[in-house]
């Protein structure tokens, strides 16, 4: 059983995923567990399946790569790399490199010292955010976790969506077997879920800059984070 398992989830990220597995490798390199690397293609229609073919050939069987059709979401991604994971503790990180490798030790800090889920937070004491957000992203981010704070039912978290987090094995087993939402609110789904079943989640400061090429859509994204928001609230 590794150590770590760190899955990425992708869509179209042909121009960016290459420095994304290399930043990783790099990193996970130099610590001193085994570590595993699951790709999950969510269905990408641009090169992104070929640029993961090319590298593979390139540098070998260095991570896993799981691949399907259509595009299902983030949430579905993320889900079927959790589940397909075999380490002791779990880790999603977006493509884009948000968030350096390098605050990976504060996240599996916390985890062993007893949390059960651990996720970043850009708005913490100690967070760095080096590249803002652009201003829409920015309000919609706030309105998102005023929303996620009152009608979810997450009080006292800061930062439900930043997209750098990490799970013992037994919560990502429990969480994204539970867990129904393929789209970008998966996020709350499943920190709704370890509230309701008891787990301790805590946050951690990362430094975090805007990844300029993301996947967001501001009027189709918002009209189905509504949706899923309401089908979380009823669910």
């Amino acid at each position: 059983m590794p150590h770590l398992s760190l899955v990425i989830p992708v869509f179209n990220e042909e121009t960016k995923i290459e420095a994304d597995l290399e930043a990783a490798l790099v990193y996970l390199g130099r610590q001193p567990y085994d570590f595993e690397l699951i790709v999950v293609d969510d269905g990408s229609t641009d090169g992104t399946a070929a640029k993961l073919a090319e590298w593979e050939r390139r540098r070998g069987p260095l991570a896993r790569i799981i691949a399907y059709r259509p595009n299902r979401g983030k949430g579905h991604a993320v889900r079927t790399g959790m589940l397909a994971a075999r380490g002791r503790f779990r880790m999603f990180a977006d493509a884009g490199l948000c968030v350096p490798f390098a605050e990976t030790a504060r996240g599996l800090t916390a985890l062993e010292q007893g949390a059960d889920v651990a996720i970043g937070s850009r708005r913490l004491a100690g967070s760095r955010v080096a590249g803002p957000q652009s201003a829409y992203r920015r309000w919609g981010s706030r309105l998102f976790n005023a929303a996620a704070r009152g009608l979810l039912g997450l009080e006292g978290l800061t930062d439900t969506q930043c997209g750098f987090k990490f799970y013992t094995a037994r919560a990502a087993q429990e969480l994204f077997g539970r867990s129904r939402i393929d789209g970008f609110m998966f996020d709350a789904e499943t920190l709704i879920l370890a509230r309701r079943l008891g787990l301790e989640i805590r946050e951690f400061p990362v430094e975090w800059r805007a990844d300029p090429d993301s996947r967001y859509r501001p009027l189709a994204g918002s009209l189905r984070i509504l949706g899923e928001l309401i089908r979380i609230r009823f669910s």
